[in-house]
């Protein structure tokens, strides 16, 4: 039961944390879409050993991805600069234990969070 409760609290935290970044971005220029992270997944999920983290960009960009355990603890961070169109970028689970995370992919104007799990 704890551990349904963290993991609603953190869902729920990084939800509203994407919310205020939005709300605080300065200035969208028009024609320019809001959403610039299409495709967000992991494959495979769950993952044994290694897994490949998916995405759409609408737009070159850098973008961050992080993968925290359910604590909040980042045990895996790393920038690329994406580039239009489809992008991906190996996760190994290295000494991590077996168990749920949350990988997210953050740019200038928004934040995916996912579930990957490690069996």
């Amino acid at each position: 039961m704890k551990k349904l409760l963290l993991i609603t609290f953190l869902l729920l935290f990084t939800f509203s944390f994407a919310q205020q970044k939005e709300k605080d971005s300065s200035v969208i220029k028009k024609n320019e879409p809001t959403t610039t992270l299409l495709s967000v997944s992991a494959s495979p999920n769950p993952l044994t050993i290694k897994t490949r983290i998916s995405f759409r960009s609408t737009k070159e960009q850098l973008v961050e991805i992080t993968v925290k355990n359910l604590i909040g603890k980042t045990v895996y961070g790393t920038r690329i600069n994406a580039k239009i169109g489809i992008n991906s970028i190996p996760f190994n689970r290295d000494d991590l234990t077996n168990g749920m995370y949350i990988y997210s992919l953050q740019s200038d104007t928004e934040i995916v969070s996912k579930r990957l799990v490690i069996r």
